[in-house]
């Protein structure tokens, strides 16, 4: 029997994690649990050494204006799929890690001065762990928000006949605040229960602590935080057919 995967994560990045799932036979579940808002950023003022980016999100709401002064700098990112935001957006060089923002900021501090003033793209809700490490090694580094990531909400008659249909296998958790939604929604709605079977997986070991209210969910964490890794987890699942 197909497996039924729920995609949690925002539009229009869901459909295309849907058809990824489809392709490889499984049965995927829509259920968009944030949604991304684009900002209107100033651009800021002063000279910079280094471009960062954490988020793909970041690079695709990211206006020209705001990008064109900077595309010959230096450009560090989080993922493979940022990486490849960067050069659509037409940064040429561009150096990635392979972990979170913490891991990325070491990189940052091996390859920079210290005294080097970075340009850090982000979203407006973000883990504060790259802003610290760097400024702790000494640079300045100035965030610019361009996009705002919120809760989407939806009704108890929605979730049930939508989560009740059928047995959700695998649950896809990219975010805490996703992670966060989905107990809430979860939980108000009397509909824990129906994930008493289900594996998460989740991206990391912070989105999955923020799952509340679940009888003892069943987690699995990414070996890097990026969409490949939870396939690779969800391929890991095909044992249990």
């Amino acid at each position: 029997m197909e497996k039924t995967v729920l995609v949690t994560r925002p539009l229009p990045a869901a459909t295309r994690t849907a058809d990824r799932l489809r392709v490889q036979g499984y049965v995927p579940l829509l259920l968009p649990l944030t949604e991304i808002v684009p900002l209107n950023p100033a651009v800021p003022e002063g000279t910079f050494n280094a471009f960062v980016a954490t988020s793909a999100n970041a690079l695709v709401h990211a206006s020209e204006a705001l990008l064109a002064p900077y595309l010959q700098l230096p450009c560090f990112t989080v993922g493979e799929a940022t990486a490849d935001a960067a050069r659509a957006r037409g940064f040429e060089t561009v150096t990635t890690g392979d972990g979170d923002g913490e891991s990325l900021a070491e990189t940052i501090i091996e390859e920079l001065c210290s005294s080097d003033s970075l340009l850090y793209l982000t979203g407006h809700v973000r883990s504060p762990g790259f802003e610290r490490a760097v400024a702790k090694a000494g640079f300045r580094c100035s965030s610019i928000s361009v996009y705002d990531t919120i809760s989407v909400s939806y009704t108890t008659e929605f979730l049930t006949k939508m989560l009740g249909s059928r047995n959700i296998d695998c649950c896809l958790l990219y975010s805490r605040m996703s992670s966060g939604v989905l107990s809430t929604l979860a939980e108000a709605a009397g509909l824990t229960h129906l994930f008493d079977k289900t594996l998460f997986l989740c991206l990391s070991q912070r989105i999955a602590d923020d799952l509340k209210g679940f009888n003892k969910p069943s987690v699995r964490i990414a070996r890097r935080p990026d969409e490949d890794a939870l396939f690779d987890l969800l391929e890991g699942t095909q044992d249990d057919r």
